[in-house]
């Protein structure tokens, strides 16, 4: 892509954006280039008919100008033909553009598949957004596609692909082979991940996608590029899973667990953690009743803005859940919580652990991840309330250093915590 940018290229055709797509799993067409009509019937014949000839021209941007696709060519006289036609419509139409030729390809098997349209559009404010629909002539980004925000994982773009559902951005027609949910999720992600990895990206139109159950093919896509400096994550809505901040830690038992920001697809991991949390723990850690969690709450704890808010995870990898049946999983033990104020000032924290796992240290592995990780995002200080009754949790802060402000008319604990030491402030 730098190279390409060397060479004063912005904008990349099927057949140039293809290797880039193929480093991220996407399954396209295989393309061929024709620099006459005569080449591109030779290519014909070598790949088998029926093929597809489309125009390839910088200057001529939407090929439907000139009818530039022509598709199902089934003989040599009809390649010919219609590769002739192309250059003639472009050569009256555009008599100044640039026209590099065609592409040639072998038409896929459309039988029971269906046609999708994925965008990636620069917004002012939200940054790369990723934009879906059914392909159509007249695609209204504001009436035909379902929206999400980079990053993207499984889970989001599972509600992304609902919502296109219900919405009937995408249609699930019964004529049509059905669509696989989790096969179109995984290809957003993937899109998700190419536009974070490379912020040169500044469009992308994948325009149409093949869909036929869990096959999805590009059939052609293009990009719009340019030279990037600066930090690729700031100029995302949201930020990306900071995997940085993963660290093993050892307990008191000498079991070995995995300290790791939260992710949405902890949701049901969540969900277990809380119901093996007594009520009272959780009473003083709310100071309220909690009850059981709807979808809402959970997806509140789960689905952060990292760069406000983090919360860590202590996670022990493939627990044995049930003896019986060897049945294994991840298992959340603790959860730590800082939520910063817009400025960067000071951060509230929150940490609860799992009530059969006190007394072996975990309350103290939660806290000195949470010291340390704010300390780093050059926050002052480090707050936190808690009901006098919860003994535990304020010893555990007056031993890390935080002062104590015992409030017994308001039945509260007030914590806090300088970061900054005083050669810094």
């Amino acid at each position: 892509m730098n190279m390409m940018l060397t060479n004063n290229i912005h904008h990349l055709e099927t057949h140039e954006a293809r290797p880039i797509l193929e480093c991220y799993g996407f399954n396209t067409l295989p393309t061929w280039i024709a620099l006459d009509a005569v080449e591109a019937v030779h290519i014909a014949e070598q790949i088998g008919y029926p093929v597809a000839v489309k125009l390839r021209s910088p200057d001529i941007r939407h090929k439907s100008d000139i009818h530039g696709v022509v598709l199902h060519l089934r003989t040599a006289a009809e390649v010919e033909t219609a590769a002739q036609a192309i250059f003639d419509r472009a050569a009256m139409l555009y008599p100044t553009a640039r026209i590099n030729g065609l592409l040639v390809q072998r038409m896929a098997d459309r039988s029971g598949a269906q046609e999708l349209r994925i965008d990636v559009h620069n917004d002012p404010i939200f940054g790369p957004v990723i934009l879906m629909g059914e392909d159509n002539a007249h695609w209204d980004i504001h009436r035909d596609a379902a929206v999400g925000i980079p990053p993207l994982n499984m889970a989001l773009a599972r509600y992304m692909v609902i919502d296109a559902l219900k919405t009937g951005k995408i249609k699930q027609r019964s004529a049509l082979e059905k669509i696989d949910v989790p096969a179109l999720c995984n290809l957003l992600v993937k899109i998700s991940q190419l536009i974070i990895n490379c912020p040169e990206i500044k469009a992308l139109n994948i325009h149409p996608l093949l869909i036929s159950g869990s096959d999805l093919t590009v059939l052609d896509a293009s990009m719009d590029i340019q030279s990037f400096s600066g930090d690729k994550q700031k100029r995302l809505a949201i930020r990306p899973y900071p995997k940085e901040y993963e660290e093993n830690c050892v307990l008191k038992d000498g079991q070995t667990l995995l300290l790791r920001p939260i992710l949405p697809e902890d949701e049901p991991l969540h969900k277990t953690f809380m119901s093996k949390v007594s009520v009272e723990d959780l009473y003083k850690r709310f100071f309220s009743d909690v009850g059981e969690l709807n979808h809402e709450a959970l997806a509140k704890f789960t689905q952060i803005d990292y760069d406000r808010e983090m919360a860590f995870v202590a996670v022990a990898p493939n627990a044995n859940i049930n003896p019986d049946t060897n049945e294994k999983e991840d298992v959340v033990l603790g959860v730590a919580r800082a939520l910063s104020d817009p400025k960067n000032h000071d951060a509230e924290f929150a940490i609860l652990v799992r009530s059969d796992m006190k007394g072996l240290g975990l309350g103290s592995i939660l806290m000195d991840k949470l010291v340390r990780y704010s300390k780093q995002r050059g926050l002052q200080y480090l707050t936190g309330m808690t009901m006098p009754s919860n003994r535990g949790m304020i010893h555990l802060a007056e031993k890390v250093g935080f002062s104590i402000d015992v409030q017994l008319e308001d039945g509260i604990v007030e914590m806090l915590l300088p970061l900054l030491d005083k050669k810094d402030s």
